[in-house]
């Protein structure tokens, strides 16, 4: 959130001889019809000066005239003596009138600029009694524009979390609290549309605390410098966009306050079978869509089984989903978008969160090193390895217990107003290893050692510069190595590294104020080193039950020493077509070295604003997706297959009904060629580029968030779709493998009276699609049995169903907080079934229930 604070302590008071009051401004004259009526300025906060000391002079009455410039926002903005009392006397009055407060003068209710002459009387009197209450004046503008934000609802509670005030800012944006007793108060200030915003402030007796704050910080693409500016906002790129603001992040119950998992909840995203966190959008697969952090692709969200994402939710600013029809901003991929924008370190103070549960432990820290210069850093390690030991079989030797770690280090440099720099550094590390004593299941390959390990540590620069009035640059640059090491008893090992490299480019070009301009280029590049030893790799997707046994089938090697590289370029047009319309135009062009391929893709999308708070948007493009790499290479796969290929047409309607209140209705449809097949037998070469691909459904949404205030926001969302694919020409359609025709998920969090926060989240989602197995024969040689499919994806899983609950209490304390939470993932330990699991010869089958109930409890500390 970008937030400007501005404290400007006044109303120092004398010990002796204090000023008084000024005469009050009289009452301004009807203005003749047909001309503007115009209000001068009218002082709301008077400023008592301190008597000049004169060594050896009687203290005298004194009067200095001034000629005061009063800003829109009423606040002196030019103080000048217009008719002098002496040195002394001038500076004295000076400082107290450049902290007057007036109601700005108008012109016809609009606030404007004005100058006025001020008469500032000093006389003699008796001093008051010291004042033990103290004010909070303040200023609520638009990010975006610098302008009034308006009727907007101020907040202000006690750190008893009591409410104390309950304001609404004037037309110009202006709130005053008086009379509050000294101490911390936390101010909510609702902006509706514009987000809502948090702000601890200090009260001080006799003293008048002043702010600015600016709504709208979460819009931020392109900024008009940093330091004391907020940022301009970004026009919309796409048809459906849905953001996760910070305020939500870490406070969705069933996520144990991790951010990412909240992308679940959203429409459009299917549930994956164990939670294991695959991201699966719009009915496409999971490799079809791509993470970013700070626009960066990431190979990994999420840590091992799911549990935990790879970056710490206290570091993170917002999360920005595009299910589909996305900006040419990115590439290479046709299902959807998972853009992750972490948080600028704070430049106030030093600020912390440490916490400790039963699955893992984090701490953060940021501080500011100099005016220009801050810093923040976390650190994450699981502590599954104290407790899966105890849990797992006797038959299961544990070598090495689940152990996730990740680490985020951020340096923010402002070198001057119209650049900002950041370097950051973040990783990720999970291991696993289990000794199987003996044969699992009817496989009797799979024996001995099995290990899973995989890390990534990204290493970036980032560098945004205001060129000019109307052209903006980011450029990132991102490099480092990604590994992964899978071994599956004594039939299958698999061992790679690959270091990826990515740069990014970006200008934008405001021709007018209706026409912007948007050119970019990034370029991905990975040389590869990979040692693989197992059977021939086969499609996972609509294989039914003959993904299975490694026993008796024959062993490939590949030896790979690669260098993929894709370069993309794109190029965007915003065009605003009257007052209602704004029309969108995309180009995009990828290359993709793997296949020696290129792609081109045009991209459409329109924005209907019918009312202020009604917008229809249309939206169609293509894109493209390089084959998986294990199906293009030349020695396990085909180097001859073509990019992937998509066309998504969507159309979405939303409506603001009240401030904070938002609600959505979206289609879509996609369509889907060029998807790689397996050949007859899984003969050379391997994979053929003629498969086939639709999807098609609706998904309807209300959002509450927190900036309609009142203590809670909520989510409610329903889906209805369905994905299908032909695996060749005249092949029949089948449905998908996490095919999900209803998807309804309703999650709602309340804020109690004394820091008590209770909320749930339910979700309704029909079963996945199996194959089912008809029979089986007997296999001698390996002495097992290989199982028969029926139709692939005929039969569904039962619906699923749960209820996660989270209890949270928090105590406020000078300068730090204190909180106890429970997060209670399938708090009524539903038995869904995920799937199905045989006997040796198929002849007997057995649900494969999913996870029971699973309590987390935890603290956390909060500077």
């Amino acid at each position: 959130m970008l937030q400007v604070v501005l404290r400007l302590v006044g109303a120092v008071l004398a010990t002796c001889v204090l000023a008084s009051a000024a005469s009050a401004q009289p009452e301004p004259p009807a203005a003749p019809e047909g001309q503007p009526l115009v209000t001068p300025p009218k002082l709301l906060r008077f400023v008592e000066a301190d008597y000049p000391q004169t060594e050896g002079e009687e203290p005298v009455e004194a009067v200095v005239e001034l000629d005061l410039v009063v800003g829109k926002d009423g606040l002196v903005t030019e103080a000048k003596v217009a008719s002098s009392a002496g040195q002394a006397f001038d500076q004295a009055a000076l400082a107290a009138a450049r902290q007057f407060v007036f109601e700005p003068a108008r012109k016809d209710w609009e606030p404007i600029a004005a100058r006025i002459r001020y008469r500032y009387v000093f006389e003699l009197k008796t001093p008051p009694e010291a004042i033990d209450t103290g004010w909070l004046s303040g200023t609520v503008l638009r990010a975006e524009d610098e302008g009034p934000a308006g009727a907007v609802v101020i907040e202000i509670f006690d750190v008893d979390d009591e409410l104390v005030r309950d304001l609404v800012s004037g037309p110009d944006g202006t709130f005053n609290a008086t009379d509050l007793e000294p101490g911390t108060y936390l101010l909510k200030v609702l902006g509706g549309e514009y987000g809502t915003l948090e702000a601890e402030e200090q009260v001080e007796a006799g003293k008048v605390t002043q702010v600015i704050y600016r709504l709208g910080a979460k819009k931020r693409a392109a900024y008009q410098g940093f330091g004391a500016t907020a940022v301009v906002d970004a026009p919309p790129r796409e048809v459906v966009k849905r953001t996760i603001d910070k305020e939500e992040l870490t406070r969705i119950p069933g996520t144990r306050g991790d951010a990412l998992r909240a992308v679940e909840l959203l429409p459009g995203v299917a549930r994956p079978p164990f939670g294991i966190g695959l991201l699966i959008v719009r009915g496409a697969a999971p490799q079809d869509s791509e993470s970013f952090i700070d626009g960066v692709p990431v190979p990994l969200i999420y840590h091992f089984g799911g549990l935990t994402s790879v970056y710490n939710s206290y570091m993170l600013e917002r999360i920005d989903f595009y299910p589909g029809n996305f900006s040419v901003r990115y590439g290479r991929r046709t299902g959807g978008i998972l853009e992750v924008t972490t948080r600028d370190p704070a430049q106030d103070r030093i600020h912390g969160v440490a916490e400790i549960s039963i699955i893992d432990t984090f701490i953060t820290l940021e501080a500011p090193i100099t005016d220009k210069i801050s810093i923040s850093g976390g650190l994450r390690r699981s502590l599954l390895d104290l407790i899966v030991p105890r849990v797992v079989p006797d038959d299961i030797g544990v070598r090495q217990a689940p152990v996730y770690i990740d680490y985020q280090f951020k340096l923010n440099f402002l070198p001057s107003e119209r650049d900002r720099v950041r370097i950051s550094a973040y990783g990720s590390n999970d291991r696993l290893e289990l000794i199987l004593e003996e044969a699992q299941g009817d496989d009797p390959a799979i024996r001995g050692s099995t290990q899973i390990a995989t890390s990534f540590y990204n290493n970036q620069v980032d560098w945004t510069r205001r060129v000019g009035d109307k052209v903006d640059q980011q450029l990132a640059f991102n490099v480092g190595p990604s590994k992964i090491t899978f071994g599956l008893g004594d039939e299958f090992n698999l061992e790679g590294t690959f270091v990826q490299t990515y740069g990014r480019g970006e200008w934008r070009y405001q021709v007018t104020d209706r026409v912007r301009l948007i050119a970019g280029l990034d370029v991905y590049t990975a040389p590869i080193d990979l040692n693989y030893v197992g059977p021939q790799p086969r499609s996972q997707e609509g294989a039914g039950s003959q993904q299975g046994s490694l026993a008796g089938q024959d062993q490939v090697i590949a030896d790979v020493d690669a260098t993929v590289f894709r370069p993309g370029i794109y190029l965007e047009s915003d065009l605003r077509l009257g007052s209602f319309t704004e029309l969108i135009l995309g180009l995009r062009m990828d290359y993709f070295s793997e296949i020696t391929a290129y792609s081109v893709d045009p991209r459409v999308t329109t924005i209907f604003t019918v009312r202020p708070d009604m917008r229809v948007k249309l939206g169609v493009g293509i894109f493209s997706q390089p084959p998986e790499f294990q199906e293009s290479d030349k020695s396990i796969g085909n180097p001859d297959l073509a990019p992937i290929k998509a066309v998504h047409v969507g159309a979405g309607w939303e409506y603001d009904a009240f401030p904070g209140a938002r609600f959505g209705v979206e289609g879509f449809y996609k369509y889907l060629w060029d998807r790689p097949v397996e050949t007859p037998n899984g003969q050379a070469p391997f994979y053929v580029t003629q498969g086939f691909g639709r999807i098609y459904g609706a998904e309807f949404s209300v959002n509450i968030r927190p900036a309609t205030g009142r203590r809670y926001f909520g989510y409610l969302s329903y889906t209805l779709s369905r994905s299908e694919r032909q695996d060749g020409p005249g092949e029949p359609w089948r449905l998908f493998d996490f095919d999900q025709t209803h998807i309804l998920t309703a999650a709602f969090v309340y804020n109690f009276p004394r820091n008590w926060e209770i909320g749930g989240t339910f979700r309704l989602v029909s079963g996945n699609p199996y194959t089912p197995v008809i029979g089986s024969i007997y296999d001698a040689l390996n002495d097992i049995y290989i199982p028969i499919d029926g139709r692939v994806n005929t039969l569904r899983n039962p619906l699923f169903h749960q209820l996660d609950i989270r209890v949270q209490k928090k105590w406020i304390f000078e300068g730090w907080r204190l909180a106890v939470f429970l997060d209670i993932r399938n708090a009524y330990n539903q038995q869904n079934q995920e799937g199905i699991i045989y006997n040796y010869d198929y002849s007997q089958r057995t649900p494969l229930l999913g996870l029971p109930i699973i309590p987390a409890l935890g603290i956390r500390g909060e500077l």
